[in-house]
């Protein structure tokens, strides 16, 4: 088997384990008192989830820019990758709003303007759902890379997960725990920062980066989240109700997992992966997005929690098999026909023209 499509089983084997992880997360936080107090207490699943997805993603879309050596192309992409499934849950969503069949803001049309750029939460407008914030900071990085491209400044990998690490210290221990100037933020800054982390794995894949200095600033990532994990949750008493989600041992214990299945699934990243994972990886997006929703329909309509969490899990995973299926893929096929089509041939007129030479005026 080529190492381009083991490479690929690796990574979306990663995507399902992060899904699941988001989904056991959603789903028994709502259900299971226990699942809080363990959650808030010793492991927190959605951070692990999400740390692992912006591994991945850190991984795969630097390299995708400079593979295509243009940012249209690169747009032209993620637009077809990303956009189709997500109106179709925005639209859902907001139609669940308005028919009080959910709870959520209620959408104006600056604000469904702002969640349809994927940037609401850094334009200081409400999230419609609330798991998009993931997608907002994901279309950050795009906009992040797509600038750092342009500027030839790219390639300066180390560099930048560096300085990503450094601004998540200056937020998170300058700015929280010493000056108090902010009230949160570095986790934030964190996952941005782990992007740029996971394209260091690619770099040394490919022969761009010395196993040291991978390791290097592997470890400084590690020392990074500890410290600041320390410093701003450190002192807080572990809440039920936060479900771990402001807590030192859950957020740092989930992080240091994603990064270690993360390394670990590289270095065996020659492996063959079970088709089930790879699978559930390529639908992972779907998951994503389609868990927010039917979890929220299900559970909260069915008491039993056994029964409600059985079927509301079922059902995610069914419902996007479909959505990836009729919904992602004509998509994502119709981005890479319109990538790979030749240019436009130049017409007769244009190439005469082209060709012509204006003689010598000693010639006239």
């Amino acid at each position: 088997m080529k190492e381009n499509t083991k490479r690929l089983q690796f990574l979306d084997s990663l995507r399902f384990f992060a899904a699941l992880a988001v989904i056991i997360q959603h789903t028994f936080e709502r259900i299971s008192p226990q699942f809080g107090w363990f959650c808030s207490n010793y492991f927190q699943f959605g951070a692990f989830g999400v740390c692992l997805f912006f591994l991945c993603s850190g991984f795969i879309i630097p390299v995708s820019i400079e593979k295509h050596q243009s940012i249209k192309k690169f747009a032209i992409s993620r637009i077809y990758r990303l956009y189709p499934i997500f109106l179709v849950s925005l639209v859902l969503k907001i139609s669940l709003i308005l028919h009080r069949d959910v709870h959520g803001v209620d959408p104006s049309l600056t604000n469904i303007l702002a969640n349809v750029s994927m940037l609401a939460k850094f334009i200081g407008q409400p999230l419609i759902e609330a798991s998009y914030w993931t997608l907002n900071l994901e279309m950050a990085f795009y906009i992040i890379v797509a600038i750092l491209f342009k500027l030839n400044l790219l390639k300066h990998s180390v560099a930048l997960a560096g300085a990503g690490l450094l601004g998540v210290s200056l937020i998170g221990i300058v700015g929280i725990h010493i000056l108090h100037l902010f009230d949160g933020g570095w986790l934030l800054a964190f996952y941005l920062a782990t992007m740029f982390v996971g394209t260091l794995y690619y770099r040394y894949l490919h022969h761009q980066l010395s196993k040291t200095a991978l390791q290097a600033s592997v470890a400084t990532a590690i020392v990074t989240l500890v410290m600041n994990s320390y410093f701003v949750f450190g002192s807080q008493v572990p809440n039920p109700k936060n479900f771990g989600g402001e807590s030192f041992l859950p957020v740092t214990n989930a992080i240091l997992t994603a990064y270690l299945l993360f390394t670990v699934c590289y270095y065996f990243r020659n492996k063959s992966y079970p088709q089930l994972f790879t699978h559930l990886g390529a639908i992972s997006y779907s998951l994503y997005l389609n868990q927010a929703i039917i979890l929220t329909l299900v559970l909260s309509n069915i008491p039993n929690p056994v029964l409600a969490s059985t079927l509301a899990i079922s059902l995610t995973f069914i419902v996007s098999n479909y959505t990836y299926k009729y919904i992602e893929v004509p998509f994502i096929n119709a981005s890479k026909r319109i990538i790979s089509a030749p240019k436009p041939a130049e017409n007769t007129t244009s190439k005469k023209l082209a060709k012509a030479v204006i003689k010598p005026s000693s010639e006239v």
